[in-house]
């Protein structure tokens, strides 16, 4: 029998009473389980005492090359330090007959472990992020966790490591919880609460969001689209939520031609904490305030959902190496953060708009409230600088402008891309051009990115690219626009449409409007 199919064989018994040492008795691993190319990983939510995570990692053929357990520094997305080792406690190793072997911290994020090869089960607690207080580097609520009697938000590398140089190996990970609980979680469920991850960064890429819940379902595009809610005091639905949800798919279909995913989670936690939220490759993370359901509520939901939601273009599809193998240990920047943000925000805006969801009106409101923003920050910090320096403290008090001048510059971009093509060819052309050219299993080159963006449009972009991607000239925005009839206000940022325009400006605007 193979490795695979023996490991697909045993799941059925996980669940098994036993009176073994393990963190939660009602689980045991079967004596003859195979783990050469795998860990199993338990977390037993049914005990939420002190706010931690029990955690029971299984482990097999480690050597002195794999004697270290890491946990991430940053994660993706964030892009900021995390330090999951100071949320860890009472770490211990035991081999196969129960015997504790030597092990302890030997950095932040790392705990050493003496024998590695005797080395079968890793026992451990990690303290939950929204309740526990830290002098330097807060953690993202999106990318957190919470732990409370009626739901728990795991977000899985804040939870589990991996032993270095193995994070290439599959990953199951069940789960122990209340019966009246709901799972939200993209990852593939292989039986009753038992998921497989193909690798940590798979892992990673896999929150999961548990608790009493509503949730609701639809099909988009031939996408798989659930929607799980968390509401602390029962304001928000899944139903309510999925109507605005399904349009913002429906949006990004109609921009994109086919929705570059089969399937699509998104998971609302809906509390005292209004934080944001974060992409992943199948789904997504929301951390809001708990209010009445109204129409401006919805608005934003609506916004928030479909940023995150275009990020199945940006990184998935579209991503540099940095990005296709991420570096959990050490923080790594990419200059292309413009990209992967500021393409995606003011992708978010303009396939509304061109699918006629958003009016013109709310979206030159949208720019508008960019520029504003933007004009709070240091104007000689550049977008490459943004994503360069986003570990840095400096580079970090500017990150939040990426959502802004990034978006803003990019709307600059498709202008003049429409104007040197003749409205054949603006930015959504190039996206899709991109997501054929590479793809989720084809990284471009993080050096050499500008040049392919040259190559695969016209030799002007290169100018473009200098002065306003690398470069901190001033924006053209009155000059932009009005090649498609739009006024310019700088005093107040405000833009409107001009109540006559020229054939030239009509022919453009018609393009800009509009999905080619």
């Amino acid at each position: 029998m193979t490795t695979r199919v023996r490991i697909l064989a045993l799941l059925s018994f996980w669940f098994i009473s036993s009176c073994d040492d393990s963190v939660d008795p009602s689980f045991v691993l079967p004596m003859d389980a195979d783990l050469s190319d795998a860990f199993y990983v338990h977390v037993n939510l049914n005990d939420r005492s002190g706010d931690t995570f029990k955690v029971e990692m299984y482990v097999d053929g480690l050597t002195s090359d794999n004697n270290i357990i890491q946990f991430a520094a940053t994660v993706p997305g964030t892009y900021d330090i995390s330090n999951v080792g100071r949320f860890v406690d009472n770490l211990q190793v035991f081999d196969e007959d129960g015997i504790e072997i030597s092990s302890g911290p030997s950095a932040t994020n790392q705990w050493e472990i003496a024998d590695p090869a005797s080395a079968h089960k890793i026992t451990y607690e990690v303290k939950e992020t929204f309740d526990t207080q830290v002098s330097e580097y807060p953690i993202y609520a999106m990318a957190g966790t919470s732990i409370e009697n009626d739901h728990v938000l795991l977000n899985t590398p804040m939870v589990i490591g991996y032993p270095v140089g193995l994070k290439e190996r599959d990953y199951y990970v069940s789960l122990s919880y209340p019966e009246n609980w709901t799972v939200g979680t993209a990852l593939p469920e292989l039986s009753a609460d038992v998921y497989r991850a193909t690798d940590f960064d798979h892992l990673a890429d896999s929150p999961i969001l548990v608790g009493e819940m509503t949730s609701a379902s639809t099909e988009v595009g031939g996408a798989d689209i659930n929607v799980y809610v968390y509401s602390e005091g029962g304001h928000m639905n899944a139903t309510e939520i999925l109507s605005d949800v399904n349009q913002i798919l429906l949006d990004a279909e109609a921009f994109l031609e086919v929705l570059p995913t089969d399937r699509y989670d998104f998971l609302y936690h809906f509390g005292d904490v209004h934080a944001g939220a974060l992409e992943h490759s199948k789904s997504s993370v929301y951390v809001l305030q708990d209010a009445p359901y109204s129409a401006s509520y919805a608005s934003g939901i609506k916004s928030i959902s479909a940023h995150e939601f275009f990020h199945v273009v940006t990184p998935l599809n579209i991503h540099s190496e940095i990005i296709a193998d991420f570096n959990f240990a050490t923080p790594t920047p990419s200059q292309h953060l413009w990209l992967y943000e500021g393409v995606t925000e003011w992708a978010s805006d303009f396939m509304q708009y061109r699918n006629g969801s958003m009016h013109l009106n709310v979206l030159l409101g949208q720019l508008q409230t960019k520029l504003s923003i933007d004009a709070k920050f240091d104007p000689d910090f550049s977008l490459q600088q943004i994503g360069s320096e986003a570990y840095s403290t400096y580079g970090g008090g500017q990150f939040g402008n990426i959502y802004n001048r990034g978006a803003f510059v990019v709307s600059l971009l498709d202008i003049r891309l429409l104007e040197l093509s003749g409205g054949t060819k603006g930015m959504r052309e190039v996206v899709l051009e991109l997501i054929d050219t590479f793809g989720p299993s084809k990284a471009f080159s993080e050096e050499g990115f500008f040049d392919t963006v040259v190559a695969m449009t016209y030799p002007e972009i290169e100018t473009f690219i200098n002065d306003y991607i690398k470069g901190t000239e001033m924006l053209p925005i009155q000059g932009y626009y009005n090649k498609i009839g739009i006024e310019y206000d700088e005093s107040d940022f405000s833009f409107s449409k001009m109540s006559t325009l020229t054939a030239d400006q009509e022919a453009l605007f018609s393009a800009w409007s509009k999905n080619m």
